[in-house]
């Protein structure tokens, strides 16, 4: 563990006061409640959400509001028991900024770490809008705020993204956003549209421009007055450049392997056929030159 990660108890505390047998582990920032015999799972949280709290502060231009509690659960069953809810596809952690808290479900390590991360975000963006999704601003910059970060795309969502990309299907910025309300097929690709094109806005503005893209929202409550305050760009011109980007970028994503071994045959068969051709016409040169040659010798007597 780094330096960050500064276990002040793993002691088991009393049922009534949780509900459940917890340990506890204190950071800097973090409290991590989690079940007997978890605490590797307890580091991997502790030291995720200290990592990613600084760049989440610096892009949004908030404080963390306070100690957040994160608890951790052997299931996602009993994760969304504690709120009682039935658990949701897809669904890893819970984000409850009115009570500081973050609920996670127990996976594996990478996972887990992202998941984290993409909670807290959640939390900070609460603590600046004082709203978890407010109504004058886009899903996708929220969802997308707390993808970044907690890091690039899964291989499942670079998958979704290269099936789209070949059939031509990528989602224009209002198509993503009402994507957020459809099927598991339409949020799987939301989530990953929004992801690129929070990646795609930090590109052209590396240093604040995120912070800078919220800021400009609240005031003018109109996405495209927001972009071309923040970036000098129309959200045409995003959008036109972000959707060819993100379409050469993951297209060879979409192309099945079998298609892949295809076009790669195809290639070396007409390698061969270039060399045999090659060949033929050489041995064809040749001879003419020997025939030639051949005439041009004088007549034995």
């Amino acid at each position: 563990m780094k330096r960050l990660i500064r276990v002040v108890s793993a002691i088991l505390l009393a049922a009534a006061a949780l509900g459940q047998s917890d340990y506890a582990m204190q950071t800097e920032h973090f409290r991590v409640l989690y079940p007997e015999g978890r605490y590797d799972k307890a580091e991997v949280v502790a030291q995720a959400a200290e990592d990613a709290l600084g760049p989440l502060s610096a892009s949004l231009d908030v404080q963390l509001p306070g100690v957040i509690t994160v608890r951790l659960f052997n299931t996602r069953t009993e994760m969304f028991a504690t709120i009682g809810s039935k658990p949701q596809p897809y669904v890893m952690g819970l984000a409850l900024p009115e009570t500081n808290r973050i609920l996670l479900g127990i996976v594996g390590d990478e996972s887990l770490a992202r998941t984290t991360a993409h909670e807290l975000a959640h939390i900070m963006l609460f603590a600046k809008f004082g709203s978890e999704m407010p109504a004058d601003q886009p899903r996708w910059l929220h969802e997308g705020i707390a993808q970044f970060a907690a890091g690039k795309l899964t291989e499942d969502q670079q998958r979704v993204l290269g099936e789209v990309a070949v059939s031509g299907e990528l989602l224009s910025i209002a198509e993503m956003e009402r994507a957020f309300s459809g099927d598991s097929q339409q949020v799987a690709l939301a989530y990953a549209q929004a992801l690129t094109l929070t990646q795609y806005l930090h590109q052209l503005r590396p240093q604040g421009g995120i912070a800078a893209l919220v800021a400009n929202l609240t005031t003018t409550g109109d996405l495209n007055r927001a972009l071309i305050r923040t970036y000098g760009m129309t959200q045409a011109a995003i959008e036109a450049e972000w959707l060819t980007q993100t379409r050469a970028r993951y297209l060879s994503a979409g192309i099945p392997l079998s298609s892949e071994l295809l076009v790669w045959a195809a290639m070396g068969l007409l390698f061969i056929v270039a060399i045999v051709v090659q060949t033929r016409r050489r041995a064809a040169i040749r001879r003419r030159l020997q025939e030639e040659e051949a005439l041009r010798q004088p007549l034995g007597r």
